[in-house]
């Protein structure tokens, strides 16, 4: 009769980790050496995925009001908009209120088209408006 010495808790240990990594390493070459096209599709599309996304995070921009004219807002970067909403909503902007002026993509006229969401952000309101120039 044979008898083995016990290995001591902590070498076993260490052993079933080692294992472990060297069973994982082998899973990731035989997925990266079989699946290397099908890799780089899902690369492509989250790279495509993150550069369409990036230009809706940065289409607002802070602006001042400098007057308001009946449908009409004229802003301190000398950008003019008409407002697309009831006119009345914006006859108590006072000149010099810090607006922001958002792009946005919808339906103006039954159209489809590029209009701006401009919240008034000491009044804590919007309208939407398309752009003059």
């Amino acid at each position: 009769m044979e008898v083995t010495a016990a290995k001591p808790l902590g070498l076993e240990i260490k052993e079933a980790i080692i294992g472990g990594k060297r069973k994982m390493l082998q899973f990731l070459e035989r997925t990266a050496a079989g699946g290397r096209l099908e890799f780089s599709r899902v690369l492509l599309s989250i790279i495509l995925l993150f550069l369409m996304s990036t230009p809706a995070e940065s289409a607002c921009v802070d602006d001042a009001l400098a007057r308001v004219y009946r449908d009409t807002l004229l802003m301190d970067s000398k950008t003019v908009y008409r407002v697309l909403d009831d006119p009345r909503a914006v006859v108590f902007w006072l000149p010099l209120s810090k607006v922001t002026i958002c792009d946005q993509v919808g339906n103006v006229d039954d159209e489809l088209a590029i209009y701006y969401e401009i919240r008034n952000q000491d009044k804590n309101q919007m309208v939407r408006a398309v752009r003059e120039r």
